[in-house]
């Protein structure tokens, strides 16, 4: 009987290893061992050199000097490090699926077609070629690729045609300042005459009275000349925070190559700004104005740039600007009245309790809230510096707020024209100079009354006189 056990255990034993060594086998006509390929693996830390064409059949060569890479082709500039390395990544990445097709009819169906599909070719120091492909279109998440001179097409991940679609001058490094913000120890502004130079306070000893992280670096006042602020006390500190951080990441939109310095304002530049950080100076110089676009270039290289202006929003500003441009900081709370007029029409707002009513009218109360709430934090983007009196629009002004606080003072605000670029309306503050306010800003309360839902409250009909 324990024979017959034992016959039976390894009976089974037998079946069982029988059957998974079956199961492991390939089935006839499986591949067995590395998939094939159309190039051969390789790292992309070996490849030195590149030839990139569009779909649009323009080409750029790519090569590796000294560790970084340049645009040889069709001019020598500085390549851009990141695109590149994007790039590589995804040769890095680079596998293959099954061949496609080897039909030739359907290589324009796959967007694999000699002189109209992206192409690029990849070499290493020794000029030796690694990848020499066809790139077509994306169909069901792989890229169809072609070793050039063939007529196979294969299927891929890792490599797309965006990362090819960039003419020329878009591989060029458009970076014109890269360091820390936080490293910057000395700002300085020039403009018409006017100058500021600020330093960054020293950080304290005590560990108890260290700026948070994330907090904003105090600056004083080395110097001031014409209308910059004189006072560290009249210093618009997050004007000069945003400077820092603009310039310390800053990168063209594009170049203006057949330019020269005195055609587009860079022999006299109009704005001069200077980021010294970690010991280095980064200098800036500003230009003319072209629709949206402003000319610029770095004071110690050749190159001139364009820039938006929405890109310079922290940038362009004169010394005056680095004033303080508080216009109002009154909370909902402490207000008891507004007075509003907008071109011919006036309405008062009276605050009651937590309502706001306006007497023999009714309000909408949703939208009259954001109206009271604009005034808590109203700051002005600028001065309007060498601006003639006539452009500002403030003799026959566009709107008028008086507000009146709960104290017993008033602080009235008249609305002038919008400046020449339609994104800022000119405002003067009782007592103080005109300052450029941002549309959107001045929109929140420059309000008619039918904005607000007010309408008219019927009267109650008078009872006859007997």
């Amino acid at each position: 009987m324990e024979k017959k056990t034992l016959f039976a255990l390894v009976a089974v034993v037998a079946l069982g290893a029988g059957a998974y060594f079956a199961m492991r086998a390939p089935e006839k006509g499986e591949r067995v061992g590395p998939a094939p390929r159309p190039v051969a693996t390789f790292k992309s830390a070996e490849v030195t050199h590149l030839e990139l064409t569009t779909e649009k059949q323009e080409k750029t060569t790519l090569d590796k000097k000294d560790g970084a890479w340049r645009v040889t082709a069709p001019h020598d500039w500085p390549a851009d490090q990141a695109g590149v390395k994007s790039l590589l990544d995804g040769l890095d990445k680079l596998a293959f699926g099954d061949i496609v097709t080897e039909n030739k009819d359907k290589h324009e169906e796959l967007g694999v077609v000699d002189g109209k599909a992206a192409h690029l070719v990849a070499k290493d120091g020794s000029g030796k070629t690694l990848a020499d492909l066809i790139i077509g279109k994306a169909i069901s998440g792989f890229t169809m690729v072609r070793p050039a001179g063939k007529d196979e097409v294969w299927q891929a991940t890792g490599l797309y045609g965006y990362m090819l679609s960039r003419d020329p001058k878009t591989w060029r490094d458009h970076g014109i300042f890269s360091f820390t913000a936080a490293d910057a120890t000395r700002v300085s502004i020039e403009s018409a005459g006017d100058k500021l130079v600020l330093d960054k306070e020293a950080a304290p000893k005590d560990a108890k009275d260290k700026t948070p992280p994330g907090a904003d670096a105090k600056w004083k006042i080395a110097s001031a000349t014409g209308e910059a602020p004189k006072t560290s006390e009249a210093l618009d500190t997050a004007q000069v925070t945003g400077l820092v951080q603009a310039m310390a990441a800053l990168r063209a939109n594009d170049f203006a190559d057949s330019d020269t310095p005195d055609k587009v304002g860079l022999d006299k530049p109009r704005l001069t700004v200077s980021v010294t950080a970690a010991g280095k100076s980064y200098t800036l110089l500003l230009g003319e104005a072209k629709g949206e676009d402003v000319y610029a270039k770095a004071a110690d290289q050749p190159t001139l740039y364009t820039l938006k202006k929405y890109v310079l929003d922290r940038i362009d500003h004169p010394p005056a600007d680095y004033r303080d441009k508080t216009l109002t900081k009154i909370k909902e709370a402490d207000l008891a009245a507004i007075d509003l007029t907008v071109g011919t029409e006036h309405l008062t707002l009276t605050h009651d309790g937590d309502a706001w009513k306006a007497k023999g009218q009714s309000l909408d109360a949703t939208k009259v809230k954001p109206l009271a709430g604009a005034f808590e934090n109203l700051s002005g983007a600028g001065f309007a510096v060498g601006v003639d009196a006539a452009a500002l629009g403030l003799k026959k002004p566009a709107g008028e707020v008086a507000l009146h606080l709960k104290d017993k003072t008033t602080v009235s605000l008249k609305i002038g024209a919008l400046t020449k670029d339609g994104a800022e309306y000119y405002v003067e503050k009782a007592g103080s100079p005109v300052m450029r306010v941002k549309k959107y800003l001045v929109e929140r309360f420059l309000k008619k009354p039918s904005d607000l839902g007010v309408t008219k409250v019927a009267k109650a009909e008078k009872g006859k006189k007997k």
